[in-house]
């Protein structure tokens, strides 16, 4: 027995003719009754009762039909099914993340995500930028967000954002009244707080260099593995923060933000994924943040 058979059978049912049932497959009737009583002989039972004026589905018949209909619509879904894995509308995806890309940028990635592809399973991976590089090549994450992408021919990179880094003040700072932009040596003699080198070895070193750059070296008294941790010490007083733009809707009423006289100091984030990647899920998640997620950070840059 074949689809096919089925698909004549179905037919033929529903026209209850079979001449009508060939005119709709696009065959001559001889065939199409041949394959019916085929059919019948495979099944070993009368499918039809045929007289010169009419044709009849037996009780079997009807029963028979009942089942290729279900046949038919569950190969249908099969297919609809596959289609949506290769256009890649189904299945799952794990995301790596930096802590500090938590805030604002993958919660703007995901909300855009579900809505497009509401059947993808998200799992998210908290991981450094090179945990996250690490994990790609062990294909334990499908794609990335990571700070300050580099050349590298196994990789692709699609920077999201590019934003200014900004001073994070406790409240009682001498400094947190101020309007004015703060020169980086007006800091040379407060406590720093700092993301660990090991957590974001880019922005460690940035901070540092920068410092350097106007002629002191911070006084780095706590690192931290994440920013949340670090704005934290910050309102306690422990110290000053070098943080990126977007960080400063945490603690507002207890942490002044103050931006940096003329500031070379910006950070990026960026979208990472496997150069070899064929993926229809990666390919698609890829698309949708160029064209809805990066389109509406630019928005918020030139408001």
């Amino acid at each position: 027995m074949e689809l096919r058979h089925l698909k004549y059978f179905k037919t033929v049912a529903e026209e209850l003719h079979f001449g009508k049932a060939a005119d709709r497959l696009n065959m001559a009737q001889p065939p199409l009754s041949t394959q019916i009583r085929h059919l019948e002989e495979e099944l070993g039972i009368p499918l039809f009762h045929r007289t010169k004026r009419r044709v009849e589905l037996t009780k079997e018949g009807e029963v028979f039909l009942e089942k290729v209909y279900q046949i038919l619509k569950n190969l249908d879904e099969s297919i609809e099914t596959v289609r949506k894995v290769n256009r890649g509308e189904i299945g799952e995806i794990s995301i790596g993340f930096l802590a500090s890309s938590a805030y604002d940028v993958l919660p703007t990635i995901i909300k855009y995500y579900r809505k497009q592809y509401p059947s993808i399973h998200v799992n998210l991976k908290q991981l450094t930028s090179v945990g996250q590089l690490r994990a790609l090549k062990e294909g334990t994450i499908h794609i990335g967000i990571i700070s300050e992408p580099f050349e590298n021919d196994a990789f692709n990179f699609e920077v999201i954002r590019r934003e200014p880094m900004v001073v994070a003040l406790p409240r009682e700072h001498p400094l947190a009244s101020e309007n004015s932009p703060i020169d980086l040596i007006e800091l040379e003699n407060d406590p720093f707080i700092l993301t660990g080198r090991e957590s974001n070895q880019i922005y460690y070193d940035r901070v540092i260099n920068s410092c350097g750059e106007v002629g002191f070296s911070p006084n780095i008294i706590q690192e931290t593995k994440e920013m949340s941790t670090l704005i934290s010490l910050v309102s306690a007083g422990i110290g000053i923060a070098i943080v990126p733009d977007s960080i400063k809707a945490l603690l507002q009423n207890e942490v002044i933000y103050r931006k940096i006289k003329n500031n070379k100091f910006t950070t990026v984030t960026a979208l990472v994924w496997e150069n070899k990647s064929q993926s229809p899920i990666v390919n698609g998640f890829v698309e949708l943040v160029k064209e809805s997620v990066i389109p509406s950070f630019n928005n918020k840059e030139n408001l």
